[in-house]
C-alpha cells in the first residue's frame, strides 16, 4: 500500500514531530481489495491543537475540535486529520455525549463500526488491524467490531451502513452482525431521514444491491425507509440491469407504488425536488409498456422532459420497452426536435396578434404541438399560421 504523495506529507510531518499517524478506514479496506480509494482519512496520536500547530503553514480548517478533527489542505488536497479518540454513551442515536482523547490506536480502531473498516495503515509502521479487518475482506464478511448490539445502540445508521457496505462490496453479512441489525431495527426512527437517504441510495446504486434488499425486505427494514411501501424482488433485479443511477433506481424501486403516494414516500426522505420529480416521473412512466411510432416517441418525451433518458433506461431494466421505441426516443431526443409547446416556431403572442380570442390561445397551441408531433416539418411559423386559420375555422 502506497498512498499519495500528498497524503505522505501529512503523515510524515506529523510522525517527524513524534506522533504516530496512519491513513485509516475506507482508504485501507479499499487497498487490501485492490480499489483505488476515494479520499482518505488519518488518524494519529497528536491532539487538535498540536495538529494546528504542526500544520501552521498550511490551509487548516478546525472542523470539529471537540471531536478531535482538523482538516488540512494538501496540495489541494483537503484530508481530516482525527486524533485517536474513545466515544462514550450514544444518548441521541448518533453522537457520544463525550469523547475521550487516547494514545492508542487499537483503542481508536475498537470504536468504528465494522472490522473491514478498523484497520489504520503507515508505511512505517505497517498494517494495524486488531479485529480481523484482512481476514473478514479475504472471507468477504462485514462483521460489526465487538458487540454488535453495541455498534447498532450507538449508532442506528450502522444498520443502513451494514447493508449499504454488503451491496457495494458484494460481501455478506455476518450471521451475529445480521441478527442484532434486525434486532435493533426499531433504532432507525430516531435517525434523520437525510442521513437514512443518503445511506440507502448510496446502496441502491451499487453494481448488484439485490442480496442486501431481499435482506430488507425479508426482516422488514423498508417501513422505516419507504414508510409503508414494500418495493418487491422483481425490482430488486431490474436494478442491477440499469444505469447506476440515483433517480433512474429510485425510480425502479418506487415503480410498483401507487402513483398518488410516490412523492409522499419520497418526500419523507427529505431528498431535493429535483430527485423527487424525477424519480417520481420516471416510477410513473417505466412501469408502463413503451412501444408506438415515432410520433408517440415525440409524445413520450414531450411528457417526461428532461427526465426522458432516465425513464428509457428504467423501462429497459424492467423489461417495458421495444427496441424500435427505444430508438425513436434516441433519434427524437435533441433540442431540434418539437416535443413541447415551447418548442413550436410561433407562441401565444403571435396568436393574438393574428386576432385568436385569448381564451382560444392554449388550445390552438395544443392543437398546434400534436400536428407538429405529427409531423415535425410542420414547425415552421408560415405552416403553424396557416394550421391555426384552420383550427379557428372549425371551432
Amino acid at each position: 500500500m502506497r498512498y499519495p504523495e500528498y497524503v505522505a506529507r501529512v503523515i510524515d510531518r506529523l510522525e517527524s514531530l513524534g506522533h504516530e499517524a496512519y491513513i485509516v478506514g475506507g482508504s485501507v479496506r479499499d487497498f487490501i481489495i485492490d480499489r483505488t480509494p476515494g479520499d482518505f482519512d488519518v488518524t494519529t496520536s497528536a491532539l487538535p491543537e498540536q495538529t494546528l500547530e504542526a500544520f501552521a503553514d498550511y490551509r487548516t480548517i478546525p472542523t470539529g475540535l471537540k471531536h478531535g478533527t482538523v482538516t488540512v489542505l494538501s496540495e489541494g488536497h483537503p484530508i481530516e486529520v482525527t486524533t485517536f479518540r474513545i466515544d462514550g454513551e450514544y444518548r441521541d442515536a448518533r453522537h457520544p455525549d463525550e469523547v475521550i482523547f487516547t494514545d492508542s490506536i487499537t483503542e481508536d480502531l475498537s470504536r468504528r463500526d465494522f472490522t473491514v473498516n478498523a484497520m489504520a495503515f503507515s508505511e512505517r509502521r505497517g498494517l494495524i488491524d486488531p479485529f480481523g479487518g484482512r481476514d473478514d475482506i479475504a472471507a468477504r464478511i462485514i462483521r460489526a467490531v465487538g458487540e454488535p448490539k453495541k455498534r447498532f445502540s450507538e449508532d442506528a445508521l450502522r444498520i443502513m451502513r451494514a447493508f449499504r457496505f454488503a451491496s457495494q462490496l458484494t460481501f455478506k453479512i455476518d450471521s451475529d452482525t445480521l441478527a442484532a441489525a434486525i434486532e435493533q431495527k426499531c433504532g432507525l426512527e430516531r435517525i434523520a431521514r437525510e442521513r437514512i437517504a443518503a445511506e440507502f441510495i448510496k446502496l441502491i446504486c451499487a453494481e448488484d444491491p439485490s442480496y442486501s434488499l431481499k435482506l430488507m425486505s425479508e426482516y422488514k427494514i423498508f417501513e422505516y425507509i419507504l414508510g409503508g411501501y414494500e418495493p418487491q424482488e422483481k425490482v430488486f433485479k431490474a436494478l442491477c440491469k440499469s444505469p447506476a443511477d440515483p433517480i433512474v433506481r429510485l425510480g425502479i424501486i418506487m415503480s410498483e407504488c401507487e402513483t398518488e403516494k410516490i412523492k409522499e414516500v419520497l418526500g419523507g426522505l427529505r431528498l431535493s425536488a429535483k430527485m423527487i420529480n424525477g424519480s417520481s416521473v420516471v416510477a410513473k412512466e417505466a412501469r408502463s409498456r413503451l412501444s408506438g411510432t415515432a410520433a408517440d416517441a415525440r409524445r413520450f418525451i414531450g411528457r417526461c422532459g428532461v427526465y426522458s433518458s432516465e425513464v428509457a433506461a428504467a423501462a429497459d431494466a424492467l423489461g417495458n420497452l421495444d427496441a424500435d421505441f427505444a430508438r425513436y426516443i434516441k433519434e427524437n431526443g435533441s433540442a431540434e426536435v418539437c416535443t413541447t409547446i415551447g418548442g413550436l416556431a410561433i407562441n401565444g403572442s403571435h396568436l393574438i396578434k393574428l386576432g385568436f380570442d385569448g381564451r382560444a390561445v392554449g388550445a390552438t397551441l395544443s392543437y398546434l404541438l400534436e400536428r407538429v408531433i405529427e409531423d415535425p416539418e410542420n414547425n415552421t411559423p408560415e405552416r403553424l399560421v396557416a394550421l391555426a386559420k384552420e383550427f379557428k375555422t372549425t371551432k
